[in-house]
């Protein structure tokens, strides 16, 4: 898990931006972002409201507490469909994950049929898991 620090840096070139306008931006000096990039300092929480709002990311991304960088990423559609999601049955998440298997990338496959590991040659597995766990 990436902590403040990495991922402040990680934005920092990603954005193209150096310490000094971070600085400016978050109402802070270059020493104290300096410190935040070094692990010396943990920053108090309005620094990371402030520093949040300059790079335009959330407080919870920049704590590394979810890997979405902004909360307003999703589209009203998907938040329809997570609150669905929550709601379902756990055999109807398994049909879910079962119809959802042909668009997830073979590195991001989720065992979510209940197997301990993921065969990426036999897509026929997760089906036939959520056939098991309906017949139960």
């Amino acid at each position: 898990m990436k902590n403040f620090a990495n991922i402040l840096h990680d934005l920092l070139n990603q954005r193209g931006i150096n310490q000094k306008m971070l600085a400016e931006m978050s109402n802070t000096t270059e020493a104290t972002i300096s410190r935040y990039l070094t692990s010396d300092r943990t920053p108090r929480i309005d620094l990371v409201i402030s520093i949040a709002q300059a790079l335009n990311v959330s407080t919870d991304y920049l704590l590394g507490l979810t890997p979405l960088q902004r909360k307003d990423t999703f589209t009203d559609e998907i938040m329809e469909l997570i609150a669905c999601y929550d709601k379902a049955s756990e055999s109807d998440r398994k049909v879910i994950w079962a119809l959802l298997d042909k668009y997830q990338s073979s590195t991001t496959k989720i065992a979510a049929a209940g197997q301990d590991e993921w065969d990426s040659k036999d897509s026929v597995s997760r089906q036939m898991a959520v056939k098991n766990f309906d017949e139960k």
